[in-house]
C-alpha cells in the first residue's frame, strides 16, 4: 500500500463495536456454530482489504483465544459421541478450525519477514512465533482423533518459528496468552509440548485415552526438556535444519549436526507412576475434569511405556502374509456371523498385511469409522472356507487419501455362542477360550451383563459348564471381556 493511500472498506474486525457484538456471539452460541464463524472471520483477513501488521496480528490471536472454550466443547462433544453420525461433523470442524488458524499465523509470519519495523526482540513477534507453536500442538490432538499424523506443513511452521526465536533469543520469554490471567507460557515450553504429542503413538490409543494423553502432556511438560547434548535412556531426536518429524534413538550419531536436539520423556517417567497412585486413590484432579478415571490410568500406562527407559519391542515376529479378509463390529452381529445364523456378511474389503502369533495387520483403501477406532473389538474372517476370529484393534494409522492400515490382537482363535444363566435372567456371549478343567475362560459379552457375584451356567451345545464370573479385563464401545473361573 502506498503513502497516503485511504482505505476505503476497513475490515468489518477493525470496528471494536463490531468486533465485541462478534465475540460475545461467539461465546455464547453452541461450539459448531461458533467454530463455524470463527473459521470464516480467520479466512476473511486473505480476501478483505489490507491491514496493518500489528492489528492483524491483534485479531488473529484474539480470535485464537476466543476459540479455546469452543474447541473444548467441541472436543466433548466429540468424545461423548465418538461412534454416532455426528462425530465426523465434530472432528471436521476441529481440523478446519486450526487449518484456517494456521493459515492465518502464516500470514501475519510472512509479514512480520518483511516488516523491518518490528524488532527482533519485539513483543508482538514473540507472542506470534509462540502462538503458531501453540496452534500445532493444539491441532496436534485433533489429528490424532483422526489417527493421521500431523502433515509436514504444520510441523515444519512451528519447527521455522521455533528456529527464529532460538536466533533471537527469546525461546523462554514469557508470553501472557490470556488477558486477565497469571498463566504464562515460553515458546520452548509450548514447542516441547507438541514433540511430546508426537512422540507419544497416538495411533495406539482410543480417542478418550488420546483426550487424556493431551491432558497429561500439558501436566507435564514443566518437567520435560530439550536438549543438545544426547544422554542415556529412551530418548528422540529432532534436526531442527531438515524440519524432519522426531525420530526414536536407538544409537546416538558421533556426527549428529550442531542443529540436533534430544528430547527424552523418560525424565517423566517417575511423575506418571505417583500420578497412577493418586488416581488409584480416588483422586482425580481439576485438570483432567471431563475424562473417566479409566482413560487417564490407560493413557498414563501407554506413556510409561512408550517413554520409559526400554522401548518398547514386539513380542512376536511379523511375517509379510496374503490374501482378503472380511471384518464385522457390534456384539450381536459378530456372534450371529459366528454361529453361521447371520442373513448378511460383510464383503471381503480388507488385505492381509503381515501376521504373527498374536495378531496380524490390515489395511483398506477406505477408512471405514465403525472399525477404525482403537479398542473395538471385531470379528474376522479370511478367506471363504476360513473361521472367523475375534480381535481388538490395537493400532490405527490412516493416509490422506483416505485408506487406512489397522493392527489387529487376536483374542479368540475359536470362537463359541454361548447362552449364559445365573437363575434369574439368561444373555448371550461369546466364549474366548476352550473349556479345560483347572483353567479360566474369557467370555465376552455386553458391558454389565456379567453383573452378578453369583455363579453362571454357560450352555455349550448340550454341556452345561458352571463358572465365577471374575474381573472385566478389556472393555469397549459395546463389549467386555469378563475373566472366569470354572467351578
Amino acid at each position: 500500500m502506498g503513502a497516503g493511500t485511504v482505505v476505503s472498506n476497513p475490515h468489518p474486525l477493525m470496528q471494536p463495536e463490531r468486533l465485541g457484538r462478534i465475540l460475545t456471539d461467539i461465546a455464547t452460541n453452541a461450539a459448531p456454530t461458533a467454530i463455524v464463524e470463527l473459521i470464516r472471520w480467520l479466512d476473511s483477513f486473505h480476501f478483505e482489504s489490507e491491514l496493518p501488521l500489528p492489528e492483524l496480528a491483534r485479531l488473529v490471536a484474539t480470535l485464537d483465544e476466543a476459540a479455546q472454550p469452543q474447541l473444548r466443547q467441541a472436543a466433548g462433544l466429540y468424545l461423548s459421541n465418538v461412534f454416532g453420525s455426528r462425530s465426523v461433523r465434530y472432528k471436521a470442524l476441529g481440523r478446519d478450525f486450526y487449518a484456517s488458524l494456521g493459515r492465518a499465523y502464516d500470514l501475519v509470519l510472512g509479514g512480520l519477514a518483511v516488516d523491518f519495523s518490528v524488532e527482533p526482540t519485539d513483543k508482538l513477534r514473540t507472542e506470534v512465533l509462540l502462538r503458531t507453536v501453540r496452534a500445532a500442538a493444539g491441532e496436534m490432538k485433533w489429528v490424532a482423533f483422526d489417527y493421521q499424523e500431523l502433515s509436514p506443513e504444520v510441523w515444519q511452521r512451528a519447527v521455522s518459528a521455533y528456529r527464529v526465536a532460538h536466533l533471537a533469543g527469546g525461546l523462554n520469554s514469557a508470553v501472557n496468552v490470556r488477558e486477565g490471567r497469571e498463566t504464562c507460557t515460553t515458546i520452548n515450553r509450548e514447542f516441547i509440548r507438541l514433540v511430546a504429542m508426537q512422540c507419544a503413538s497416538l495411533d495406539q490409543l482410543s480417542p478418550d485415552r488420546i483426550e487424556a494423553a493431551d491432558k497429561l502432556v500439558r501436566y507435564l511438560q514443566h518437567s520435560l526438556a530439550l536438549s543438545l547434548e544426547p544422554r542415556n535412556g529412551s530418548q528422540f531426536s529432532i534436526d531442527l535444519e531438515t524440519s524432519a518429524a522426531p525420530q526414536r534413538c536407538l544409537s546416538v550419531l558421533e556426527d549428529a549436526p550442531g542443529s540436533t536436539r534430544y528430547f527424552r520423556p523418560g525424565d517423566v517417567v517417575p511423575m506418571l507412576g505417583e500420578l497412577r497412585q493418586t488416581l488409584a486413590e480416588g483422586n482425580l484432579g481439576p485438570v483432567f475434569a471431563g475424562i473417566g478415571a479409566s482413560s487417564v490410568t490407560g493413557a498414563i500406562r501407554h506413556l510409561s511405556r512408550q517413554w520409559g527407559p526400554v522401548p518398547p519391542m514386539r513380542q512376536y515376529r511379523r511375517h509379510a502374509v496374503q490374501g482378503e479378509l472380511a471384518l464385522a463390529t457390534g456384539l450381536g452381529f459378530i456372534r450371529t456371523l459366528i454361529s453361521g445364523d447371520a442373513l448378511i456378511r460383510p464383503a471381503a474389503a480388507w488385505t492381509l498385511c503381515d501376521a504373527s502369533r498374536s495378531g496380524f495387520g490390515v489395511a483398506s483403501p477406505v477408512m471405514d469409522p465403525e472399525i477404525c477406532r482403537v479398542g473395538v473389538l471385531v470379528g474376522a474372517h479370511l478367506g471363504e472356507v476360513g473361521r472367523w476370529v475375534l480381535a481388538l484393534v490395537r493400532r490405527v494409522r490412516s493416509s490422506e487419501q483416505g485408506g487406512a492400515t489397522v493392527g489387529l490382537q487376536t483374542i479368540s482363535s475359536e470362537p463359541v455362542p454361548v447362552l449364559l444363566d445365573d437363575g434369574s435372567r439368561s444373555w448371550s456371549g461369546i466364549l474366548c477360550d476352550p473349556v479345560v478343567r483347572g483353567r479360566g475362560v474369557r467370555i465376552a459379552c455386553e458391558p454389565g451383563a456379567m453383573r452378578s457375584t453369583r455363579p453362571v451356567f454357560a450352555k455349550l451345545g448340550g454341556r452345561m459348564v458352571k463358572l465365577q464370573p471374575g474381573r472385566a479385563v478389556v472393555s469397549g464401545p459395546g463389549y467386555q471381556i469378563v475373566e472366569c473361573t470354572l467351578l
